[in-house]
């Protein structure tokens, strides 16, 4: 067996035995036609390199593709894990940080908590992010191939559709909307387990920061600015872009943050006296001292967050 008849042997041999006849005669005929009658070993070598490689060639003649997803999908392809991985990932979050935080802590140290935290929601992570990918690679592999050929699944652009179209940088990205919920839920479940999670511990003995009776008398106002921080992350989903209404209602939303952060923070009795005793005895500085400066060192934080948020909003909304 000559190359030219190898070479047909090996495309003719992956395409259905149907069509096998009719395209062995085709690529005699174009090898021939390419190369004369009596070809030399050169010029068989150049046209059978211009056919290219046969297993290719076979995937045309079957019209069958060798990605896993084409060009015909591939953007709605991405679109789909832009969407839907941010939002699978910070549900595996949310879900592992919460199932971590409200389980019985013994009195490990603090880097060991945030070491075996930061394993358990990093393996969460890891896990959704492979099914994830995994499902929706398997689903657009199955509609590559199941989709008549010169059809286009789940698009029916039209041109009306530039007229609604809004300017890119009043866009809100996904990662925002998402990093304001799990903020938002972090900082609730921080709050519920302030007594565990917050303390002092030194030679042995163990005291919570905060006192919780004053915490528990907010916990309403607290689960109402998390309904209305998620209530706003759900507009945001919704318009997508910075419009001045929801810029209006994202500035209230940071100003009451701020209000009720005060309202909190300035509590007279918020710290454990028997708490601040102990870190006063570590680090030789006065209490009260060290109540202030913690206090305003948090307070200021917040002040200085959510006024950058707003502003952005506020910004974007109205300079058009």
């Amino acid at each position: 067996m000559n190359l030219r008849d190898v070479y047909i042997d090996e495309v003719t041999s992956r395409i259905p035995e149907s069509m096998r006849q009719d395209v062995a005669l085709e690529l005699e005929s174009t090898i021939d036609d390419m190369t004369g009658s009596d070809p030399s070993e050169t010029t068989l070598f150049e046209a059978l390199r211009q056919l290219g490689d046969p297993h290719v060639l076979a995937a045309r003649y079957a019209n069958r593709p060798l990605y896993l997803i084409g060009p015909a999908l591939f953007t709605q392809y991405v679109n789909i894990i832009k969407t839907v991985l941010p939002i699978a990932v910070t549900v595996a979050t949310i879900l592992s940080i919460i199932g971590y935080l409200t389980t019985p802590i013994d009195d490990t140290s603090w880097s060991q908590f945030l070491i075996q935290a930061f394993l358990q929601t990093g393996a969460a992570i890891f896990n959704v992010v492979v099914q994830t990918l995994f499902w929706i690679t398997l689903t657009f592999f199955v509609i590559e191939r199941a989709v008549p050929e010169g059809e286009i699944p789940f698009s029916n652009w039209k041109p009306e559709q530039l007229k609604k179209v809004k300017p890119r940088s009043t866009t809100i990205s996904l990662g925002s909307i998402l990093f304001d919920v799990v903020v938002t839920v972090l900082m609730v479940v921080l709050y519920v387990n302030a007594e565990q999670l917050i303390r002092v511990v030194t030679d042995g003995e163990s005291y919570p920061l905060l006192n919780s009776s004053v915490l528990n008398q907010f916990f309403p106002f607290v689960i109402a600015l998390a309904v209305f921080g998620i209530a706003i992350a759900i507009y945001k989903w919704t318009v997508r872009h910075w419009t001045k209404p929801l810029a209006l209602w994202n500035a209230l939303f940071n100003l009451v943050w701020i209000v009720v952060t005060a309202i909190i923070l300035l509590q007279p009795n918020l710290m454990s006296s028997d708490a601040l005793s102990l870190i006063a005895e570590q680090i030789n500085i006065d209490i009260e001292m060290i109540s202030r400066w913690g206090v305003w060192s948090i307070l200021f934080t917040v002040i200085i967050v959510c006024i950058l948020d707003l502003a952005e909003g506020l910004i974007k909304a109205f300079r058009r």
